[in-house]
C-alpha cells in the first residue's frame, strides 16, 4: 500500500464518488465548508468579518466601505467565501486597470454574477447540503435493512439516535391528589378568541 491520502476538493458533484464503493466509503472523510447562513446571526457576523478581513487586504490607496453593503455581497455571492473572494478579484483587476484609488460600484457590479448565476448556485449549494444531511427517512430504512427497530428519539454523541425502547422509564406511580386539587396542565396564554382565529 502506497499510504497516499487522495483529497478530492470541489464542489457537491464530488458527492457522487464518495459512495463508489463500500470499501471507499469506510476510508473515506467527508469535511464540508458550508456556505454562511443569512438566518443565522452568527453566520452573518462571521459573513462581515471576512468581508471586512478582505477589506482591509485590498491593495488599494482608499479603502472601500464593502460592510456599508454586506447584504449585496451576501446576495451576489450566496455566502460562499471563494465566490466573494473571486468577485473581489476581479472587481479589483478593473480598478488597477482604470487607475482608481478605490473600487466602485459599477466595477463591483460589472463584475459580480448575475441573479440567475446566483439562483442556480444557491439551488447547487442547497441540494448538496440537502445530501450531506442525515435524514430520519434514510436513518429509519438503514436500520430496518439491519434488522433494528426504526424507531430513534434521542441525539447521543456526535449526532447517533438512540431506540425509544432503550429511553422508556418504567411507569410512574400515581400520586393521589386530594379533593378538588387540579391536575397538571398548561394554562392559555393570552386572548383565546384570538388563538381561536
Amino acid at each position: 500500500m502506497t499510504k497516499i491520502p487522495i483529497v478530492l476538493i470541489g464542489t457537491y458533484e464530488l458527492l457522487s464518488f464518495r459512495n463508489l464503493s463500500a470499501q471507499l466509503s469506510r476510508r473515506s472523510v467527508d469535511v464540508h465548508f458550508r456556505r454562511y447562513r443569512a438566518d443565522r446571526s452568527d453566520e452573518v457576523k462571521a459573513f462581515k468579518n471576512v468581508l471586512w478581513s478582505f477589506q482591509k487586504h485590498l491593495p488599494l490607496s482608499e479603502e472601500p466601505d464593502l460592510i456599508a453593503n454586506w447584504d449585496y455581497f451576501y446576495e451576489r455571492s450566496v455566502g460562499c467565501i471563494g465566490v466573494l473572494k473571486e468577485w473581489l478579484l476581479k472587481a479589483l483587476k478593473k480598478a488597477l486597470k482604470d487607475g482608481g484609488k478605490t473600487l466602485t460600484p459599477r466595477q463591483l457590479k460589472d463584475s459580480a454574477l448575475s441573479v440567475s448565476q446566483c439562483e442556480n448556485m444557491l439551488k447547487d449549494a442547497s441540494d448538496g447540503e440537502e445530501a450531506l444531511e442525515e435524514t430520519m427517512e434514510a436513518r429509519a430504512k438503514l436500520r430496518r435493512l439491519m434488522g433494528l427497530e426504526a424507531k430513534f428519539t434521542k441525539a447521543v454523541g456526535n449526532g447517533d439516535r438512540t431506540s425509544e425502547r432503550a429511553e422508556e422509564k418504567p411507569p410512574a406511580r400515581r400520586r393521589r391528589r386530594r379533593p378538588g386539587e387540579r391536575n397538571p396542565k398548561r394554562d392559555p396564554i393570552g386572548n383565546s378568541k384570538r388563538l381561536e382565529a
